[in-house]
Parts: structure tokens; sequence; C-alpha cells
């Protein structure tokens, strides 16, 4: 088996597309776009998560006390990651 078939055949059991690899080399640069790619995404994410988590801390505080100011909800927002 070749190592272009060795490398098809390892991405293909992890879910990785093989797409047009015509070589060992094209293959490379399609693991390593779909790998940036799937960081990318899972990074996106997480900071889309964590805003939204951050503005309902902020939506409960302001509920929670109707005094509360901008500087409460950055110190509740800071304490999050303690």
């Amino acid at each position: 088996m070749s190592d272009k078939e060795k490398l098809a055949q390892w991405m293909i059991q992890r879910s990785y597309a093989t797409g047009h690899g015509d070589t060992l080399e094209d293959l490379l640069q399609e693991l390593e776009w779909q790998i940036a790619d799937g960081w990318n995404r899972a990074l996106m994410n997480g900071v889309e998560t964590e805003r939204e988590q951050c503005a309902k801390l902020c939506d409960a505080l302001g509920d929670e006390y109707a005094d509360a100011n901008p500087a409460d909800c950055a110190a509740a927002i800071r304490a999050r990651s303690q």
C-alpha cells in the first residue's frame, strides 16, 4: 500500500474527506485545511457560548439588583473565570 493510500485510509477512518487528493501532497493540504477549519469552528462556538453566558449573567444581575451598574456586570463576568 502506498503512502498516499495509507493517508487516505487514515483520513477516512477519522471522518476527514479526501477531496480530490491525486497526490500525497494534495491529501496533506486537504487534511491541513480540514483541521484548521475544525479548530476555527470550535473556537467560534466557544466564543459565542461564552458571550451568551456573560449576557445572561448581566441580565440576571440587572433583574436581581435594580441598582446594578456596568461595573457590577464586569465584576460578575470576571468572577466566572475563578
